[in-house]
C-alpha cells in the first residue's frame, strides 16, 4: 500500500486488562532472575510496537472476515508495500513484578532435573494496559460506510483476544499474556486538515472526546474460520487431603503463618487492583502444573502403554529416526505439549484458589534403614486443607498435523475419571509430596466451542 496517496486515517485506543502473568522477556538475566521482564530506564513496562501488530494479525485471521485484513499485517507480498497498520508501544506503570524460581521436570521420572534450576521475572494480574494503533485504509476507502465496516472487524478481533485464544509475550500453553478487554473508542480522520494530524498519535489522542465512537464487544458470536474449545473446570481438594505447590519465597502477607516462617509456602502470586492502585498476594495453582501433571503425564502415559511411539525422553531424540533428533519431534505428545522446537495446541491457565484454608506441618526425616528420626533434619511446609478452583483450558484446533481431536478424546477421559465414584480415589495429584498429597477431585465441567457460525456448548 502506498501510503503517501492515503488521506485517511482510523485510530483506536485499546484498554485491556492482565487476566494472567505476563512475560515479556529482555533475555537478560540481574541478580535475582534469569530472565527479566522488558522495561523502560524508569521502570515502565514496555510492550512494543511488533506484539501488538502480531496480536491484531493472529486474532483477525481466525475471523471469516478477518482474514483479508490478516494478510496485509506483517505477511504481505512484496508488491503491497508497508503494512496499512501502525502500532504503537505500549508504556505502562509497572508498580512491582513477580519473581518465582522454577525447574524443569522430568517427564520420565517427574522430579526436578539436576542442574536445571531457573528464575523468571513477569508482572502482576491486573495491570491495565493500553493499545493505540492506526489504520491506513488507502486511496479507495469511503468514509461514510467504511469507516464502520473497519471498526466492526477490529472489535471482532478484540472479542477473539477476551475469549483468551490468543495472547501477547510468551507462554502461551501455560496461561500467559491473556488480556480481558475494557473499552475501545475510535475515530476516522481526514488528514487533509491540520488538526486531525495532530491527534493521529497516542500523545494528542483523548480516548474520552466527544467525537470519538466507543466501541462494544458484538453481542453475537462472529463467523470463526479457525475455531478452538475452551473447558471451564472446577476442582476441589478431596475432604481430609493435604495440598501444595510449594514456592521457597514468601509473599507479601508471610507474617500471618506465626513468628517462624516454614521452609515452603503455599505458591502464590501477585494481583493488582486498579480501583485502589494496590498489590496483594493470591493463592494460585499454576497452570503449569495442572497442565504438565494431570495431563502431559497421565496422557503421555496411555499413549506410551498403547505402544505409541513416543520420543525417546532420556535424551529428547526420536525413537524412529535417531539421525533427526536435531528437528521438531512429531510425535503426539510432543505436537500435542509443545517441545523444544514447537509449542503445544492445549493451554492452561492460573485458577485462583477459593474458600481455602492453610496450615503449617512440621515434619521429621527418618531414616528409611532404621526407621529413626535423623537429627537435625526438622523442616516444616505450608499446604492447603481446604479448598476449590476453576482451571480453564484452551484446545487450539487448527494447528496442522496435530490431530486434536484425538488429544480432546484423551482429555475428556481423564476429566471423566476424576469426577467422584468415577476412579480410583486420589489417583491423580499434584504439587509437593504426591505420594500422599495432592488428591483432586472435578465438581464440574463447562465446554464451549467456538467455530463457524455458532457455540456448540
Amino acid at each position: 500500500m502506498n501510503l503517501l496517496n492515503n488521506r485517511h486515517a482510523i485510530v483506536f485506543q485499546v484498554l485491556f486488562q492482565l487476566r494472567s502473568p505476563l512475560m515479556i522477556m529482555t533475555g537478560d538475566g540481574d541478580a535475582i532472575s534469569d530472565n527479566t521482564i522488558d522495561k523502560t530506564w524508569d521502570g515502565k513496562l514496555h510492550i512494543n510496537g511488533y506484539v501488538w501488530s502480531s496480536l491484531l494479525r493472529r486474532a483477525l485471521s481466525r475471523l471469516t472476515d478477518g482474514e483479508e485484513f490478516a494478510e496485509k499485517i506483517g505477511k504481505y507480498p512484496a508488491t503491497d508495500g508497508v503494512s496499512p497498520l501502525w502500532c504503537e508501544s505500549s508504556f505502562e506503570p509497572l508498580p512491582q513484578c513477580d519473581r518465582h524460581p522454577g525447574i524443569v521436570i522430568s517427564r520420565k521420572w517427574g522430579t526436578a532435573t539436576s542442574g536445571l534450576l531457573y528464575s523468571e521475572e513477569n508482572t502482576p494480574t491486573g495491570l491495565l494496559v493500553t493499545l493505540h494503533f492506526i489504520w491506513f485504509p488507502g486511496e479507495s476507502f469511503n468514509p461514510d460506510t467504511d469507516c464502520f465496516n473497519i471498526s466492526n472487524r477490529f472489535a471482532q478481533a478484540f472479542w477473539v483476544i477476551d475469549r483468551g485464544i490468543e495472547n501477547i509475550g510468551a507462554g502461551w500453553s501455560y496461561g500467559y499474556g491473556r488480556l480481558k478487554f475494557i473499552h475501545a473508542h475510535t475515530r476516522c480522520l481526514d488528514l487533509a486538515k491540520p488538526e486531525n494530524r495532530k491527534i493521529l498519535f497516542r500523545g494528542h489522542f483523548d480516548a474520552m472526546d466527544s467525537s470519538n465512537q466507543e466501541l462494544k464487544l458484538p453481542d453475537a458470536v462472529p463467523a470463526i474460520s479457525r475455531p478452538w474449545k475452551n473447558f471451564h473446570v472446577s476442582f476441589f481438594i478431596t475432604p481430609g487431603q493435604l495440598l501444595a505447590i510449594h514456592s521457597k519465597i514468601p509473599m507479601l502477607d508471610v507474617d500471618v503463618l506465626g513468628e517462624k516462617a516454614p521452609d515452603s509456602f503455599v505458591f502464590r502470586r501477585l494481583v493488582y487492583k486498579s480501583e485502589e492502585k494496590s498489590i496483594f498476594p493470591s493463592i494460585i495453582i499454576p497452570g503449569k502444573a495442572v497442565r504438565q501433571a494431570l495431563f502431559s503425564t497421565q496422557i503421555e502415559r496411555r499413549l506410551r502403554s498403547k505402544g505409541i511411539d513416543i520420543c525417546d525422553i532420556s535424551n529428547g531424540s526420536s525413537i524412529r529416526d535417531v539421525a533427526n533428533q536435531k528437528k521438531a519431534c512429531t510425535c503426539e505428545r510432543c505436537l500435542w505439549f509443545g517441545s523444544t522446537d514447537a509449542g503445544g495446541i492445549m493451554a492452561v491457565l492460573d485458577a485462583p484458589v477459593m474458600n481455602f484454608d492453610t496450615e503449617v506441618l512440621h515434619r521429621l526425616a527418618v531414616c528409611e534403614h532404621s526407621f529413626q528420626n535423623i537429627p537435625q533434619k526438622l523442616f516444616s511446609g505450608e499446604y492447603l486443607t481446604r479448598g476449590s478452583f476453576t482451571t480453564e483450558i484452551i484446545l487450539d484446533l487448527t494447528r496442522p498435523n496435530t490431530q486434536p481431536d484425538r488429544l480432546e478424546r484423551y482429555l475428556k477421559c481423564l476429566l471423566d475419571e476424576m469426577k467422584p465414584g468415577n476412579g480410583p480415589a486420589g489417583w491423580y495429584r499434584i504439587g509437593a509430596t504426591s505420594t500422599c498429597t495432592g488428591q483432586l477431585q472435578i465438581k464440574d465441567i463447562q465446554e464451549v466451542c467456538y467455530g463457524g457460525d455458532h457455540v456448540n456448548k
